[in-house]
């Protein structure tokens, strides 16, 4: 009888949720504008505004070299010290 027909994958293969999650992520990832709305609406939740957060057009309409950003813009000092209390206060911020 064949030994390998009962053998397990030495590495899982991603589940379809999975793969569908991590394409579903990466579409969004790819999406300035939904990236920049969902940004504005967790920022808003912590109670930070940023009034040009938007798409970088520039950056949008390359063609050249297709790496879509996002403009933070530019705060006043309460925004900036809100926004640093919040970055602080994450679980990753305690590890450093």
């Amino acid at each position: 009888m064949n030994q390998n027909i009962h053998r397990t994958p030495s590495s899982p293969t991603p589940s379809l949720a999975a793969t569908a999650t991590a394409s579903a992520e990466a579409e969004f990832a790819a999406n300035p504008l939904a990236v920049t709305l969902v940004a504005a609406d967790v920022l808003h939740r912590l109670g930070i505004t940023l009034p040009s957060l938007g798409p970088d057009l520039a950056s949008c309409t390359t063609t050249t070299a297709p790496r879509p950003l996002i403009e933070l813009g530019r705060v006043n000092l309460a925004t900036a010290a809100r926004l640093t209390d919040v970055l602080r206060r994450t679980p990753q911020a305690d590890a450093e």
